[in-house]
């Protein structure tokens, strides 16, 4: 895997953001609207009462294409910063992925609906990191 020591092209880093923000947007609606039909509602609570209701889709929107937009900037400064940005992005990466499986563990949903949102979240991850690597990787 000689690609992960090498540096990346950054004029293909916003094409490889809008590619994995895109890819992942699409499957997490997909997960988001199929779950939604099955009856599971997913109650978060919302400002400023904090009363649950269901987790809107805007929700999803952002909770997938911000990240894009986070993973795109940690590899800019991992390029300009390290020897091996690729290696530091994967690794940040599933070290960020592990961490954010705790936020819907805090949420007042049941056990599978915790699951499916950390399901998204893993799909996310997948399409953000694949995209940042494939379509940044120097060739």
């Amino acid at each position: 895997m000689n690609w992960l020591n090498q540096p990346i092209n950054l004029r293909r880093l916003p094409l490889a953001t809008l590619i994995g923000a895109t890819l992942g947007l699409i499957a997490n609606l997909i997960v988001y609207f199929a779950a939604r039909a099955a009856g599971f509602e997913f109650l978060a609570p919302a400002p400023p009462t904090n009363e649950p209701m269901p987790l809107p889709v805007v929700a999803v929107i952002v909770s997938t294409v911000i990240p894009a937009i986070g993973a795109a900037i940690i590899l800019v400064f991992l390029n300009r910063f390290s020897a091996r940005p690729l290696r530091a992005f994967l690794i940040i990466a599933a070290v960020v992925l592990v961490i954010s499986f705790a936020g819907p563990f805090t949420l007042p949903i049941s056990f599978i609906e915790q699951m499916i949102l950390n399901v998204m979240h893993i799909i996310a991850a997948a399409a953000i990191v694949w995209a940042l690597v494939r379509f940044t990787a120097a060739q």
